[in-house]
């Protein structure tokens, strides 16, 4: 058998569970402890708006997040650039058309011309 500390010292606690302590506590533990009435409470009822809410503000956000791209991401100098390229593509065909029209281009002579060029 294994010493303690106090037996290697020679000296005794003077203290000692009586017999059968352990056995009866949680006996003696619950007759001394109020007798208490559970109560059980139902939740309350969650609303569709309480459900819905962080959906609702999740597609808030989103849609804010799309206005600022189209606000933010397309300058009006994005826009001003875009237009005058299409108006001088407009105006380059206009050209054209006119160059033919006058000049009295017929269509064979517009193919040997992309002939040539490759």
């Amino acid at each position: 058998m294994k010493k303690g500390i106090l037996d290697n010292i020679n000296r005794k606690s003077g203290m000692k569970v009586p017999d059968g302590y352990f056995e009866s506590l949680h006996e003696r533990v619950m007759q001394n402890l109020p007798e208490k009435e559970i109560i059980v409470e139902r939740p309350a009822p969650v609303s569709f708006w309480t459900m819905a809410k962080p959906w609702v503000y999740m597609a808030a956000m989103f849609a804010g997040i799309a206005l600022m791209f189209k606000v933010f991401a397309w300058t009006s100098d994005d826009m001003t650039n875009s237009k005058m390229e299409a108006d001088a593509k407009d105006s380059d065909t206009e050209i054209v058309e006119d160059f033919i029209f006058y000049n009295n281009v017929s269509d064979y002579t517009i193919y040997e011309y992309f002939a040539e060029v490759d």
